[in-house]
């Protein structure tokens, strides 16, 4: 339910209670008019290059060849507010990101994974096409870069599989490009779990059973883009996140659930011997990276959707984006259980920075307990999930420096860290061909850990900071009061 207050707020499970949520908040914005072939993808751009954090979600309808109510949503969780609203928390802390990280940790914490409940009956059956109705152009599908090698339907979507061994069933956000009124194919990068499950299908030459949740709710949006563990399926996760379980209802030829109050849900199978080209596409390092390549075809038996369906969208660009603030801290978050899993203490901080396209930069704060403690967080969040896929830069700093404050973690950088001795730099880590600085089959990357904490042995005797005192602060702020308003 929406317009419920501080920490009775609940999680948001269907994407149009938390459009009248967002609205409420005066953070949604109408865009009516614009064609599918790129000017969607050039507004969201332009706006949030402009009003970077502050940038509205942008509702796009009456797209230019389509009927009013197909709609394309971008930036769903492009903001702190947003991202409050949609995991339940307290609007009120979203203007202070660490906060709001620990408010967020405390919440999951609280919870035990759900496994959904199966129903006969939701939204997303308002419709059907099966087989031969199939016609996935039928709705607004975007070009969202200039470049981009086709029309791309799944950016912010779940990609729900099934391990052929284990049964278990992975979301994950995986981008898929129309191939045709129904075919389609998706780009997995190696390690992904949804990569594995298709490849142990197609090594042993059967077809994946695969669906695509195109509409898809912010509660199971957060499950697909957070790193969890093997044994942990997404639509369990969302269900404890919500505090109940997902309604989910199956695919009728795949059987593979989905989330009933889902805006629209291709199904289908990923051919174990047919492929087509695709890419390129603008990806997430800011880059059209990976080019364009043969990927096994998915044939699309079942549409599943809403009247007047909506499609989440996210065109990553160079930073700052529409969808980058979600990520940062979705990572953030994911990272700190990383580093308290692996048993590393008095970790006080972490970000994922934008500036890193939510990959390339982190900064983690702790609080100095022994000597090599600094080196071994880094050392440990460097390869961890999720900052171990891509990752190249892991800067370690002590608890007076903000990790969320990029001019903070730099000033540390410069002042605490001797690179000669405070840089660590390792080889053959885990990449992949989005990787812009991959040039050949061989996915391998290298990255650094900076060690920019005072040094152990003079954390007692290491100069002060040049820097007024909390009490004085508070004190002219009293006295001053027309200086600081």
């Amino acid at each position: 339910m929406t317009g419920q207050t501080g920490a009775n707020r609940q999680v948001q499970t269907d994407l149009r209670d938390f459009l009248a949520a967002v609205a409420d908040g005066d953070e949604l914005r109408t865009v009516d008019g614009a064609h599918w072939d790129k000017e969607i993808g050039a507004v969201t751009e332009v706006l949030y290059r402009e009003k970077v954090d502050r940038s509205p979600l942008l509702l796009f309808d009456r797209v230019t060849g389509y009927p009013e109510g197909f709609r394309c949503l971008y930036g769903m969780l492009g903001s702190p507010l947003r991202l409050a609203l949609a995991l339940g928390l307290d609007p009120s802390v979203s203007g202070d990101r660490r906060a709001m990280l620990d408010l967020y940790r405390k919440r999951i914490r609280q919870y035990e994974p759900m496994p959904p409940r199966i129903v006969a009956s939701g939204p997303v059956l308002e419709n059907i096409d099966r087989d031969d109705e199939v016609d996935l152009e039928k709705f607004p599908v975007p070009v969202h870069h200039e470049k981009d090698g086709g029309r791309y339907i799944g950016t912010a979507c779940g990609v729900v599989t099934r391990d052929p061994d284990t049964g278990r069933v992975n979301v994950g956000t995986y981008r898929v490009m129309l191939n045709g009124r129904n075919l389609a194919t998706s780009y997995i990068s190696n390690g992904k779990q949804g990569r594995i499950h298709r490849d142990k299908y197609l090594a042993a030459g059967r077809k994946c059973p695969m669906v695509i949740v195109v509409g898809i709710d912010p509660a199971t949006y957060v499950a697909a883009r957070y790193t969890l563990a093997d044994n942990v399926p997404e639509l369990d996760w969302a269900g404890g996140l919500a505090g109940q379980p997902l309604e989910c209802v199956e695919g009728e030829v795949t059987g593979l659930p989905f989330p009933a109050r889902s805006e629209l849900v291709l199904e289908g199978w990923v051919s174990a011997d047919e492929t087509a080209l695709e890419g390129p596409f603008g990806e997430w390092t800011g880059y059209y990276a990976g080019a364009a390549r043969e990927e096994p075809l998915i044939h699309i038996e079942r549409v599943y959707y809403r009247d007047d369906p909506i499609l989440t969208c996210a065109a990553s660009q160079k930073p700052p984006h529409s969808h980058l603030f979600e990520r940062c801290f979705i990572r953030s978050a994911g990272l700190l259980d990383s580093l308290e899993g692996a048993g590393i203490p008095d970790v006080k901080g972490v970000w994922v920075h934008q500036a890193g396209s939510g990959r390339t930069f982190v900064a983690v704060s702790i609080k100095q307990r022994y000597f090599g403690h600094a080196n071994q967080v880094g050392l440990v969040a460097s390869q961890v999930n999720p900052t171990g896929y891509v990752g190249r830069y892991i800067v370690v700093v002590d608890d007076d420096i903000d990790p969320t404050d990029i001019n903070d973690v730099i000033w540390a950088m410069g002042t605490r860290s001797d690179p000669k001795r405070d840089f660590t730099v390792l080889d053959r880590n885990w990449s992949s061909r989005l990787d812009t600085m991959v040039f050949d089959d061989r996915l391998y990357n290298s990255r650094v850990v900076i060690d920019a904490c005072i040094p152990y042995e003079h954390i007692d005797d290491f100069p002060d900071v040049a820097m007024t005192s909390p009490e004085l602060a508070a004190e002219v702020r009293q006295k001053f009061p027309e200086a600081f308003s």
